[in-house]
């Protein structure tokens, strides 16, 4: 092991009520089986992998990973050696607990610190459904505020858990909680380069539709604005879109291709492919005859019954 991971490890152990020795070796453990997260891009796939990773880390047979929501406890992911774990994780999920006194987990809420659970099945959340009587419970805390637990045990005829389990599951918890804040945050910013990204494209089409406008003749300088719709539906129209993805709009249900409606407003064809993409989110229109149709409704009526009224 690298001798910076050592020295975290000695960081972390600093205060471990149990065997120093032991919980060395646990945190050693637990960084060889933390290092195959780092190939890990899913907060989903992190959540999976979290208790088998906690039972391979810890020398523990059981392990249950729970988020809190709400003030309630949900299961999202239980690891059982030997066993299918498939039926038991979704009797948990039916059934989420409230977290509430005299529960274990309302108390490590209030302490955030891990619990060794000494035939206390029924004060937990999870014990009774589980089964279990002696296991130990440790909280996943980001920015101190607890968002979930790993609850973990040995299987039948195993020695039961002790003060070096809780200490060991409880260092991996904190570990595992970093790894998993650092996921999360990832995500985020994907997403927000992604915004960025959208912005950007829409800024620029945005700024090539206006630079492309036809020059008018008027004493202050500016551009003379387009004809309007004609009809009663005209301020609606303007209300909603846009001058230049009206032309757009006509033209498209006059049955203009991108092509032609580029060439008749003299810009380019990717920009008219961006006003074809407002136009149909703004009309609520899943294709070009959807979008006309709702134009025609909005439209044909009002002119009718203008000329009715003559």
């Amino acid at each position: 092991m690298h001798t910076a991971s050592r020295r975290c490890i000695q960081r972390i152990t600093t205060g471990i009520q149990s065997s120093p020795q032991r919980a060395l070796e646990a945190l050693e453990r637990t960084f060889d089986t933390l290092q195959e997260f780092q190939v890990v891009g899913r907060v989903g796939e992190l959540i999976a992998r979290g208790p088998p990773a906690a039972a391979r880390a810890v020398g523990l047979d059981r392990v249950l990973l729970t988020s809190v929501d709400d003030g309630c406890l949900h299961a999202e992911a239980l690891h059982l050696e030997g066993e299918d774990a498939e039926a038991l994780l979704e009797r948990l999920r039916e059934s989420p607990a409230r977290i509430e006194y005299p529960l274990i987990e309302a108390e490590i809420v209030r302490r955030r610190l891990p619990m060794l659970a000494a035939g206390a099945g029924s004060r937990s959340a999870t014990g009774a459904v589980l089964g279990w009587t002696d296991f130990v419970v440790a909280p996943v805390l980001i920015e101190r505020r607890v968002v979930g637990f790993f609850h973990a045990d040995r299987g039948a005829g195993r020695p039961a858990v002790d003060d070096a389990d809780r200490d060991a599951l409880w260092r991996f918890a904190q570990l595992y909680a970093a790894m998993f804040e650092c996921a999360v945050l990832r995500s985020r910013l994907r997403a927000q380069r992604r915004e960025l990204h959208r912005i950007a494209s829409w800024a620029d089409a945005r700024t090539s539709a206006l630079d492309e406008q036809p020059i008018g003749l008027r004493s202050d300088g500016t551009a003379e604005a387009a004809p309007a719709p004609t009809g009663a539906d005209a301020a609606e129209l303007r209300d909603l879109m846009t001058r230049r993805e009206v032309e757009v709009l006509e033209l498209m249900v006059r049955g203009e291709t991108n092509g032609a409606i580029a060439r008749a407003l003299v810009v380019t064809e990717g920009t008219i492919k961006f006003h074809v993409r407002n136009i149909l989110r703004k009309l609520h229109a899943a294709n070009r005859a959807e979008a006309t149709s709702r134009y025609l409704r909005l439209t044909i009526p009002r002119r009718d019954g203008a000329e009715r009224s003559r």
